[in-house]
């Protein structure tokens, strides 16, 4: 079984299309996981971004925004939490590629699971750390 840590990124297309790419392989990867051909994981820090999205970008209400992240959680299950060695790898990765903390932070995750991890975020992409739900999708069996 494949474990896949999906990013923010990715997330939000599962729920939300208007103005977003790679939205059929986005879902097609919750699809995988809902059929039980791939183990999906997201970070605790994707709660707090997508929260974030729903509340301030797409202007959702409190109870709906409290409603998709407690989906989330029952469909991904308890959120993981970068243990400390993910976190100073998070920062060289930050430092090395130029990244955010947050980006680098899903990546390091990943890697310390040796999961892929899959991303819209072009830099995390571009540095090789990630791969596009578009890449993941077509290289699966």
């Amino acid at each position: 079984m494949t474990v896949v840590i999906a990013d923010t990124s990715v997330v939000v297309k599962w729920f939300h299309e208007e103005g977003e790419t790679e939205v059929a392989e986005a879902r097609a990867i919750l699809g995988a996981h809902r059929s039980d051909a791939l183990d999906l994981h997201v970070l605790d820090l994707t709660m707090y971004e997508l929260g974030n999205i729903l509340i301030r970008s797409l202007h959702w209400g409190a109870t709906a925004v409290a409603d998709q992240l407690d989906d989330l959680d029952v469909v991904c299950g308890p959120p993981l939490a970068p243990s400390p060695a993910a976190r100073r790898q998070a920062a060289d990765l930050a430092e090395r590629h130029g990244l955010t903390f947050y980006d680098s932070l899903f990546a390091a995750v990943a890697r310390d699971r040796e999961a892929t991890l899959v991303s819209a975020d072009r830099q995390l992409i571009a540095a090789g750390l990630a791969q596009s739900a578009t890449d993941f999708v077509s290289t699966r069996p």
